[in-house]
């Protein structure tokens, strides 16, 4: 009897607030004592549940805050001579206003990083779908999965959360004026609904050019106000198509006979597990007056990612060049801070047959 009463008050300390916004927190681990809000007034709001109902409108003094993600989600104050745990929409801390307080997921803070460029409005030429395919980049380099939506009022992103039941949308809505179209980004979190069925798409670029794709031609086949991206459209179908049956096969012959080389000259090379690297016809990521771009493997994208213009496929033996020198980047795996072409470069270039005028 004595554990069955011990073990029910153990776990309901680690659910905070009513059922509408119930928080879980390990009250010995999860709160700061030492926040610098500890000791402000603060008023407990006029939508607090749970134990702290009846103190709506009273006033309440913070002891402690809880995070999630470096954001703030609840508080422990004393109210009434007594101490309670509530999620942050039960108090009022700067304002009369409940702001803020929705507690974020793994997943939308992770969304929201890698959207950050569109948290303010951003403003593209009315015929280009560049813009929203560096959107789809973004969200490519945080989830392998996503269904991509267009509306009449622009587009989103529902990607599926790790727990059963839940999903972070990124909703975009976008508007076309005079010659111009402006997008911005809201992320956050859903509870308790169905999760969308996205498939798993393993390659990057394969996935930015599905979802672009989807909304680009939906945009463009509104019953009202269609968007001018039909050429943009086929623009994206002709770089998918040529990058699955082109560029694909040229960069695995071309890393292989690289890396080879890098053996051959070193006795080692890198280990390049299958989906180590994507690549894709795009210049979203390229900077002016560049053909080929590698982006290494980062925290969030743990794989090396390739960009090459459309414009280097004027010919087979030029594309093979711009091809061979990224190769060569991976090849010789240079995180070391040393200048990129350096002298294992220019030896694994020697042998794969990069041109001189190539190299730089």
């Amino acid at each position: 009897m004595n554990t069955r009463k011990r073990l029910t008050r153990q776990a309901a300390s680690l659910s905070l607030g009513g059922r509408d916004l119930p928080l879980e927190a390990d009250l010995k681990a999860d709160v700061a004592y030492d926040h610098e809000l500890v000791g402000k007034d603060v008023e407990v709001s006029s939508i607090a549940g749970g134990t702290l109902h009846p103190y709506r409108d009273k006033r309440a003094v913070i002891q402690g805050v809880i995070t999630r993600f470096g954001e703030i989600v609840g508080y422990q104050v004393t109210v009434g001579g007594k101490v309670h745990h509530g999620p942050a929409k039960d108090f009022y801390v700067d304002r009369s206003i409940v702001e803020g307080v929705q507690p974020p997921t793994a997943t939308s803070v992770a969304l929201r990083e890698g959207l950050s460029h569109w948290g303010q409005q951003r403003t593209y030429w009315h015929t280009q779908a560049a813009g929203l395919e560096s959107m789809a980049f973004a969200v490519a380099s945080v989830t392998p999965q996503a269904v991509a939506q267009h509306y009449e009022w622009g587009w989103d992103f529902a990607v599926p959360d790790l727990m059963p039941g839940g999903c972070t949308t990124v909703r975009c809505p976008a508007f076309q004026h005079n010659d111009f179209w402006t997008v911005t980004t809201s992320v956050f979190p859903l509870r308790g609904g169905l999760q969308p069925k996205a498939p798993l798409i393993e390659d990057h670029w394969q996935r930015t050019f599905m979802w672009t794709l989807a909304i680009a031609d939906g945009m463009s086949n509104l019953d009202t106000d269609p968007w001018p991206w039909k050429k943009a459209v086929a623009s994206i179908k002709a770089r998918m198509l040529a990058t699955e049956r082109v560029l694909v096969p040229l960069l695995n012959e071309c890393l292989n006979e690289c890396l080879e080389a890098r053996r051959e000259i070193s006795g080692s090379a890198p280990d390049l597990p299958p989906g180590s690297v994507s690549v894709g016809f795009s210049s979203v990521r390229l900077k002016p007056n560049t053909i080929g771009l590698t982006e290494p493997p980062t925290d969030r994208r743990p794989y090396t990612v390739i960009s090459i213009a459309p414009q280097a496929a004027r010919s087979r033996h030029y594309l093979r060049q711009v091809v061979l020198h990224e190769c060569i980047h991976i090849a010789v795996d240079n995180g070391s801070g040393e200048k990129p072409h350096n002298d294992l470069f220019n030896a694994i270039a020697e042998r794969v047959g990069l041109e001189p005028k190539h190299r730089d």
